[in-house]
């Protein structure tokens, strides 16, 4: 099984954040040896809002430039609307009664 590693996740993001998906996608082939299964999975730990489309698109992408699948330019197209570094509320934050505006859910009477 792969598991991406520091090193990879540090290069994909750099890469990733330089321009079109596809071009980026293809110099991590490259460098790391890797093929679109492995490619999906690099993307999925760098991009907070990836979901199994996404993965797909990537699956059934031209990596090779053989003509068969999708082009760079309908990869980039696909995948434009990914981020990195999205905001990630914390879950205790929304939980009731762990903010100060939060309702008081206990029962009249018992303690905490």
């Amino acid at each position: 099984m792969f598991e991406v590693s520091d090193e990879v996740r540090r290069v994909a993001r750099e890469e990733l954040m330089q321009g079109p998906p596809a071009a980026a996608l293809r110099r991590l082939a490259q460098r790391f040896g890797l093929q679109r299964t492995n490619l999906a999975w690099v993307a999925a730990e760098v991009f907070d809002n990836m979901f199994v489309p996404d993965l797909q698109a990537i699956w059934r992408w031209d990596l090779e430039g053989r003509g068969d699948g999708y082009s760079d330019a309908e990869l980039d197209a696909m995948l434009a609307h990914l981020r990195m570094d999205l905001p990630r509320p914390r879950v205790l934050d929304t939980l009731p009664g762990d903010r100060q505006d939060a309702p008081d859910l206990m029962k009249p009477g018992t303690s905490r």
